[in-house]
């Protein structure tokens, strides 16, 4: 009989010490889990604008297009390798519309390159019949937005 309860005791003492251990093992996973902190680090958008005026274009050599070139300074070759550009143009006061785009019969383009003295800009404008490229009449507002990417 003896032996009985000591079996007894000792798998009621085991069962106990289970129990213990498994509330001590919850403790410490809420309490390490309740430490965690989520942090997000972002880098913001960065917005540029600028008003092209009519004489600022220019003929490509090829002459089939106008182009102008504008310098972004600041921007790093890092970001012209890893980020990217949106640009839109405005040729009505408030209203903006995604580059490329077709507007009175031309065709605007851009496209962007990384040099020394900041992100270069270079915008086109062809006529969509493929004719003689006929400069803007009016000023264009332009807006370059820079989503970085890491």
């Amino acid at each position: 009989m003896r032996c009985t309860s000591i079996l007894l005791f000792e798998n009621k003492n085991i069962i106990a010490m289970r129990k213990l251990l498994s509330i001590a093992c919850v403790a410490i996973v809420v309490a390490a889990l309740a430490s965690c902190k989520k942090t997000y680090v972002s880098t913001p958008n960065q917005t540029w604008s600028v008003t092209i005026q009519p004489s600022e274009w220019s003929q490509t050599t090829d002459g089939k297009s106008d182009s102008v070139d504008r310098v972004v300074p600041g921007v790093s070759s890092f970001f012209n390798d890893n980020g990217a550009t949106l640009v839109y143009f405005s040729f009505v006061s408030g209203v903006y519309e995604q580059v490329p785009e077709v507007y009175n019969g031309a065709s605007y383009s851009y496209f962007h390159y990384a040099a020394n003295d900041g992100l270069h800009l270079v915008l086109y404008s062809q006529p969509v019949n493929g004719g003689t490229p006929v400069k803007p009449t009016s000023d264009i507002n332009v807006k370059l937005v820079l989503l970085p990417s890491e």
